[in-house]
C-alpha cells in the first residue's frame, strides 16, 4: 500500500467519525437544541470532510459538501433561518454526504445529478435570503466564496501593518490546533470581508522543504486592516468565535500608513495535486525537528502583551489523545493475551502441594504472573470496548422514517448509550436492533386513533436502553403499544404448522413464537414487514455471538424485548465443573450460588419434572449428565447444584458431579470450527490441554422447556 493509500484510509476513518458526529448533532438540533455550539460543530465537520476530499480530488464530494457548507455558514451567521424544513434538508444532505464518501471509498462515481435537487435548494435558500445583499458591481455575494482569492502578501515579512487610514487592525496567529481541527484561515478572512473592506498581509517565516514540512506547523500569521461602518471590536471578535483558543488575536483601533506590498493572485490551475507533491518526496530517514515556532505578529516584539508567542509552537504541541490502530492488530494482541491466560493456567495447574511447599518463591512468582495477566487482559479488553452509542445514534432516524411510513406518531427514548461493550459485539448489533425497532413501530405501537380510544397519549414511545449486568450487557427495546396478540399468534402458528393443533403453550412460549423462521402476523406485505423475515434474524444473529433474547408482553400496555450479550467474545470468568469424566465451564456472571445436592430441597411437578425449592421459589432442574447423555457414577448426595440466572428473574438449577474451581478461559467459537450445539455457548482450552465446553444457561433452559411442551 502506498503512502497516498495510507492517507486515504486515514481520511475515510475520519469521515466515519465525522458522519457519526453529524448524526448526533442533527438529532440534538432536531429536538430543539439549535444553539451556536451545535451549528458550529456541524459546520466544522462538513468543512473537514470537504477539505480532505479536495486533497484527494474527490470532485463530486467537494462540490456537494461546498454547497452544503455554504448553507450551514449562512445558518450559523443568522442569514438563513433554521426552520424545521431546513433541518430536514440538512439531515437529508448528511445522508448524501455519506453516500458520496462511500462512493469515493469504493472508487465509484455517482450520477451527475445525484444530490442536484438538494444542491438547488441550498442555493435557493442562500440567494433567497440575500437577494439584496449584492456587492457594488451587482454580482451576487456567493461569487466571493471561491476557492482562491487574490490577497496582498508581504513576502519580506516586514513588521509594518497593512492598510491605511482609520479603522481597525487585526493581528491573527493560528495555533497548530486550528489546523489539526480542519479550520481554514481563508474562511475567517472571508467572513471579515463581509463586515467591512479589508486589506490583508501575510507575515511568512522560513518554510522547510516538502519532506520536512509539518502539516499542522505554524509558518504564517496575518495582519488585516479593516474599515467600514458600525465596526466594533466585539463584531470583529465574533468572526473568530468558533476558533477561540486555537489562535492568538490582537485587535487594535486605528490603522498606520500603508507599506509597499506585492499582490499575488492564486490560480487553481497553477497548483500541483496532492499526489504530485507526494511523488516528489524521496523516502529517507529524517531526524524529527522540533515543532515549528509560531511567528510573533508583526509589531509584537517588545510589546509585553504576547506571552502566547511561543505557545503556538513548541510549548503548545498538538495533544495526542488517541491513535488509529487497525482492529486486526488489536485482535492479534487479544489472541496473544488469550494464549498467555492459557499458559498461566497451565503453570498453575502443574503446581501440586509438594511443589508449593518446596518452591514458595516460584508460587509467589506465579501469583504475580496471574495478577499481571489479568491486568493486561483487562487493559486489552478496554481497548476493544466501545460505547453502544455508535449503534444507538442510527436509530432515531429509523424511527422517524417508520413514523412517516406508518402514519403514526412515535418518539424514541435512549438510555445508557455510553455503556461500553466489545467492538466485535457492537458490529453484530445493528441488524437485530433495526428489526426489533421495526417490529415495535409496525406491530407494537397503535395508530393515533386507537391510542386515543384506549386512553393513551397519541404519541407512542419506543425506549432503547443499555446497561451492564455482571459479565453481560442488557440491550432492551420496550414500547408502550398494544402488546402481543397471543390468540392471533397461536392461530397463525397452528395454521403454518409451527406448533401442533393440540399443543398447549405458556404465555412466554407464545411470545417467543415471533422468532420462528417465516413467522409473521401481517396479512399484507409492505416495505416494513410481512415477509416473515426479521425477528428470526434477530435470534440467529444474537445466538452467533453467544447472546440470548427474551420477550415479555403485557396486553394493552406494551412489549419488552431484552438482548443479553457477553461483554466480550474473548476471555471469560468461569467456574470449572465436571460431569462424568468431562469438564464443563459455567460463566461466573450467571451463577447465583452453589450447594451440595444433599442439602437441596427437591420436589416434583405434576408433569414429573424435578424442581428445586429455594427461598419460596420453585426452580427448574437440569441434570447435565442426563442432558448430554453422559455416564454418571457419582452418588446422588455427593453431587452439586449450581443455581444460575437465565433471563430476567428466571433461574435454573444445574446438577454437576464436581466443582473444580474458578478461572479465566479463552472463548473459542464452535460454530466457526464445528457446528452450533444447543445448550453450548462455545468451547475453551484448559491449562492441561483438554477441551471444555461452555454451558449456555439460557439455551439449556429454553430447550428443556420446548422439549417438555412438545412431549
Amino acid at each position: 500500500m502506498s503512502d497516498l493509500d495510507d492517507f486515504k484510509a486515514t481520511y475515510f476513518d475520519e469521515c466515519s467519525e465525522l458522519l457519526s458526529e453529524l448524526e448526533e448533532q442533527f438529532i440534538a438540533i432536531e429536538e430543539g437544541e439549535r444553539h451556536a455550539d451545535r451549528l458550529n460543530a456541524v459546520f466544522r465537520a462538513i468543512h473537514s470532510i470537504k477539505g480532505g476530499a479536495g486533497a484527494f480530488n474527490f470532485t463530486s464530494l467537494v462540490g456537494f459538501a461546498h454547497e452544503f457548507e455554504t448553507l450551514l455558514d449562512y445558518v450559523r451567521n443568522g442569514k438563513v433561518e433554521l426552520t424545521d424544513d431546513v433541518v430536514t434538508l440538512c439531515i437529508r444532505a448528511n445522508d448524501l454526504v455519506a453516500d458520496f464518501v462511500a462512493a469515493a471509498r469504493n472508487g465509484e462515481e455517482l450520477g451527475a445529478d445525484y444530490g442536484a435537487e438538494e444542491k438547488a435548494r441550498f442555493v435557493a435558500l442562500v440567494k433567497g435570503d440575500n437577494a439584496d445583499d449584492d456587492d457594488e458591481d451587482g454580482e451576487p455575494m456567493e461569487e466571493f466564496d471561491i476557492e482562491f482569492t487574490p490577497v496582498t502578501v508581504d513576502l519580506e515579512g516586514k513588521d509594518e501593518p497593512a492598510g491605511s487610514g482609520e479603522g481597525w487592525l487585526v493581528r491573527f496567529t493560528p495555533h497548530a490546533e486550528l489546523y489539526s481541527r480542519a479550520n481554514d484561515p481563508l474562511l475567517l478572512l472571508r467572513e471579515l470581508a463581509e463586515i467591512g473592506e479589508i486589506s490583508v498581509k501575510a507575515v511568512v517565516g522560513e518554510l522547510p522543504s516538502l519532506d520536512e514540512f509539518e502539516p499542522f506547523g505554524v509558518y504564517c500569521s496575518w495582519e488585516v486592516a479593516i474599515t467600514g461602518e458600525e465596526l466594533s471590536e466585539d463584531k470583529i471578535r465574533e468572526v473568530f468565535e468558533f476558533v477561540e483558543g486555537d489562535c492568538d488575536i490582537e485587535i487594535s483601533e486605528g490603522i498606520a500608513a500603508a507599506t509597499e506590498a506585492e499582490e499575488i493572485a492564486f490560480d487553481d490551475d497553477d497548483l500541483p495535486s496532492f499526489a504530485d507533491l507526494a511523488a516528489e518526496i524521496t523516502p529517507k530517514t529524517v531526524t524529527p525537528a522540533p515543532a515549528p515556532q509560531a511567528m510573533a505578529p508583526a509589531g509584537g516584539a517588545g510589546g509585553g502583551d504576547h506571552p502566547e508567542t511561543e505557545s503556538s509552537g513548541s510549548s503548545r504541541p498538538v495533544g495526542v489523545q488517541s491513535i488509529r490502530v487497525d482492529l486486526d492488530k488489536v485482535d492479534r494482541v487479544v489472541n496473544m493475551v488469550g494464549e498467555l491466560v492459557i499458559t498461566q493456567s497451565m503453570l498453575t495447574q502443574q503446581m501440586d502441594e509438594n511443589l508449593r511447599q518446596k518452591y514458595q518463591e516460584l508460587v509467589r512468582g506465579l501469583e504475580v504472573l496471574a495478577q499481571t495477566t489479568r491486568g493486561l487482559q483487562d487493559s486489552v479488553m478496554a481497548i476493544r470496548a466501545q460505547p453502544v452509542k455508535s449503534v444507538f445514534s442510527r436509530m432515531p432516524r429509523l424511527v422517524r422514517e417508520l413514523a412517516g411510513k406508518t402514519g403514526k406518531k412515535i418518539k424514541l427514548e435512549t438510555v445508557g448509550e455510553n455503556t461500553e461493550i466489545d467492538k466485535t459485539v457492537i458490529e453484530q448489533l445493528s441488524d437485530p436492533l433495526t428489526h426489533m425497532i421495526r417490529n415495535s413501530a409496525d406491530h407494537g405501537i397503535e395508530s393515533t386513533e386507537k391510542r386515543i380510544a384506549a386512553g393513551k397519549s397519541e404519541t407512542g414511545t419506543i425506549r432503547l436502553s443499555a446497561e451492564q449486568a455482571g459479565g453481560n450487557i442488557l440491550i432492551i427495546v420496550e414500547d408502550d403499544g398494544a402488546g402481543i396478540n397471543r390468540e392471533r399468534v397461536v392461530q397463525i402458528a397452528r395454521e403454518r404448522g409451527v406448533i401442533g393443533e393440540d399443543q398447549q403453550l405458556t404465555e412466554e412460549q407464545i411470545d417467543n413464537l415471533i422468532f420462528a423462521p417465516g413467522f409473521s402476523t401481517v396479512t399484507e406485505v409492505s416495505d416494513i414487514s410481512g415477509r416473515g423475515v426479521g425477528m428470526d434474524v434477530v435470534l440467529s444473529n444474537i445466538k452467533k455471538i453467544g447472546g440470548s433474547v427474551h420477550v415479555r408482553s403485557w396486553t394493552g400496555k406494551g412489549t419488552r424485548m431484552t438482548l443479553r450479550l457477553p461483554l466480550t467474545l474473548a476471555v471469560l470468568d468461569v467456574m470449572l465443573v465436571a460431569v462424568g469424566t468431562c469438564p464443563y465451564v459455567v460463566p461466573l456472571s450467571s451463577i447465583v450460588e452453589t450447594m451440595q445436592t444433599a442439602r437441596a430441597d427437591f420436589g416434583h411437578m405434576p408433569t414429573g419434572n424435578r424442581v428445586l425449592q429455594i427461598r419460596g421459589e420453585y426452580v427448574q432442574v437440569i441434570d447435565l449428565a442426563q442432558r448430554f447423555d453422559l455416564p454418571n457414577e457419582t452418588p446422588e448426595d455427593q453431587r452439586f447444584v449450581v443455581l444460575c440466572e437465565a433471563e430476567g428473574t428466571q433461574k435454573v438449577a444445574i446438577i454437576v458431579d464436581e466443582i473444580i474451581g474458578q478461572q479465566q478461559v479463552v472463548i473459542k467459537s464452535l460454530e466457526e470450527n464445528f457446528e452450533r450445539i444447543e445448550g453450548i455457548a462455545g468451547g475453551t482450552i484448559l491449562g492441561d490441554g483438554s477441551v471444555a465446553l461452555i454451558v449456555d444457561v439460557q439455551g439449556l433452559r429454553a430447550q428443556t422447556t420446548t422439549h417438555r411442551s412438545a412431549a
